[in-house]
């Protein structure tokens, strides 16, 4: 593709209506959640679960929502498949679950979900975090927070806004939103250790409750992934304070 055909692609990609995906067995439910959804400007399209990722991997899609109301465990399956996919790991995937089940919340959050809503959903909440992954795409910036665009070097990290993407030598990965938000508040005051809440300020959309252990999941994740990528441990726990970037692992 030569590089007029590439700026002809972003071009459309800059104006084409944010697409979701969304995976659910309940067409009432899809066409109330699809009428919200289009009359503030997205694009939607209900896919099943067997083929969001080939979806997803075709063309940009801002969201992904997955509709545990009647198979849970198959929730559970397809954001796991969505998040083993290299084609589709990085794109925001938010379950829609019954209230009350600790246990299944705590498993989606293990397989890689990037926000959970507890039925019944509030459409509002739902909007605003959707709103905020779209003007990240449009922007290459996050959401919220006050780190701007661009790259960020970091020893031998270069971390990539627009994308999402953190570049080690020859291998990148690219994050989920959450956990590439929790990375830049981190990289931003290396050494300093952030409490729970001030990582909920910085990382999640604003107007999301969150718990304690929400934040734990994310950082577990986002330091797993950091290890794979670099072969070193970043990010430091401080017992009953939160968590800080070690200022050792800081390499060139």
């Amino acid at each position: 593709m030569t590089e007029d055909e590439q700026g002809i692609d972003r071009m459309k990609a800059q104006h084409a209506k944010p697409l979701v995906l969304i995976c659910s067995d309940d067409a009432d439910f899809y066409v109330l959640l699809a009428h919200i959804l289009v009359r503030e400007g997205f694009e939607t399209a209900l896919v099943g679960e067997d083929e969001v990722i080939k979806r997803a991997a075709t063309r940009h899609v801002t969201a992904i929502i997955l509709d545990s109301a009647k198979d849970p465990g198959l929730t559970l399956k397809t954001c796991a498949a969505i998040k083993a996919s290299h084609a589709t790991a990085g794109v925001p995937t938010i379950a829609l679950v019954s209230s009350g089940d600790e246990r299944y919340y705590l498993a989606l959050l293990k397989a890689g979900i990037d926000e959970n809503f507890f039925r019944p959903v509030s459409p509002a909440r739902l909007l605003a975090y959707l709103c905020s992954l779209s003007r990240s795409d449009a922007n290459g910036t996050r959401p919220t927070g006050a780190i701007g665009g661009g790259a960020t070097i970091f020893g031998g990290l270069r971390i990539e806004a627009g994308r999402r993407m953190v570049v080690y030598g020859d291998k990148e990965i690219q994050l989920g939103p959450i956990e590439f938000n929790l990375l830049r508040c981190l990289v931003e005051k290396p050494g300093r250790v952030f409490s729970r809440l001030e990582l909920i300020e910085t990382a999640w959309p604003s107007g999301l409750f969150v718990q304690p252990r929400t934040v734990d999941v994310h950082v577990g994740r986002l330091r797993r992934s950091l290890e794979r990528l670099t072969g070193r441990s970043m990010i430091r726990t401080v017992r009953a304070t939160g968590y800080a970037l070690d200022m050792d692992a800081r390499w060139d």
